[in-house]
């Protein structure tokens, strides 16, 4: 695997020397130049996510008749999301869709409870503290986010019944590193248990964990419906995936196809949030004929519970002033 991993990315090394060297450019002049694009993330192919990213894929081809075309690279085949960051601002892969944005001003959008939708997400980087991170994220680094391809809120699973934070008392739950997430579970009551995503089926199987965290589709393709009683709907964190360019690439593009690139982006959005939408009861009947119960719980105590996670951490990544704001901007009715 490491080897397959390894050749693909020589291949779109040589690819990218290869542009450098003669533009990607054919005898007939300018108008002839062609771009290849390579593409990678962590979702699989079937997942929303994914779909949208193939509909990128077939708008862009489609509109630029060709002179653009991408290769789509599922299931984290070039690397870790860090590896495959760093493959963005080198260059030698132009984009990428992960949970990481680069910035962690832009990543702390995701305390508990902060934003209530992917498109309270929107309204945030849209705004113009968004813009001004973005524009440290291409002065910085040399990338810049062009969109999101949405997920569904984050839920927690287990095999015990949770109706109350009170309920979580001394649950080893699985969580990524992240200080958001563990002061989040800790606030919550439980016991927050970093671990390897790929170690969680095993993990939850011979209970080295009690429980976890992820949105529905994930657990869903996961196959944790095996190994979990219960699916608790906390709904605590919305988290999409951020599609990345690497800024040299997109700023040499002609700008009709950058506008091209930005518009087949804001369509895959959109195709990617209405077959979560199409899926989400699908999964739902699938994973409760597989014996799990689902449990809607009174929300307000669990916002409650993490008030301080979200005012102590806001107020450090942002201050109090920045931090005001995107609360409004994340609470707002659209």
């Amino acid at each position: 695997m490491k080897k397959n991993k390894m050749s693909v990315l020589l291949a779109s090394i040589a690819s990218v020397v290869i542009l450098s060297a003669c533009g990607g450019e054919s005898s007939g002049g300018s108008s002839e130049k062609t771009y290849e694009i390579s593409y990678s993330t962590w979702a699989n192919p079937g997942e929303p996510a994914y779909l949208g990213m193939e509909k990128f894929k077939e708008i862009v081809e489609e509109e630029t008749d060709g002179k653009i075309t991408v290769d789509l690279f599922p299931g984290n085949q070039l690397g870790s999301t860090e590896e495959q960051m760093e493959q963005v601002k080198l260059g030698t892969i132009q984009m990428m869709s992960s949970g990481n944005p680069g910035l962690d001003a832009i990543e702390y959008l995701s305390l508990p409870y902060l934003m209530k939708s992917n498109a309270h997400w929107m309204n945030v980087l849209e705004s113009e503290i968004g813009q001004e991170w973005n524009e440290t994220l291409v002065n910085e680094m040399g990338i810049r986010n062009i969109g999101i391809l949405p997920r569904g809120p984050r839920v927690i699973s287990a095999n015990k019944e949770i109706h109350t934070p009170d309920d979580m008392k001394g649950l080893k739950l699985r969580s990524p590193e992240r200080d958001y997430y563990v002061e989040t579970f800790k606030a919550l009551q439980a016991n927050p248990t970093p671990m390897d995503f790929g170690e969680v089926y095993s993990g939850l199987q011979t209970g080295v964990v009690d429980g976890q965290e992820n949105p529905l589709e994930t657990f869903y393709a996961s196959g944790f419906q095996e190994v979990q009683d219960y699916v608790i709907l906390s709904n605590h964190m919305y988290k999409p995936a951020f599609v990345t360019i690497n800024n040299k690439f997109f700023q040499e593009l002609p700008e009709e196809y950058q506008e091209i690139l930005l518009k087949a982006t804001d369509e895959a959005e959109a195709y990617a949030d209405e077959k979560l939408s199409e899926s989400e009861q699908t999964m739902r009947d699938e994973i409760e004929k597989a014996g799990v119960t689902f449990i809607e719980p009174d929300l307000d105590a669990f916002i409650k519970a993490t008030q301080s996670v979200r005012d102590t951490l806001g107020k450090e990544v942002w201050g109090e002033e920045v931090y005001q704001q995107i609360v409004e901007m994340g609470q707002a009715d659209l």
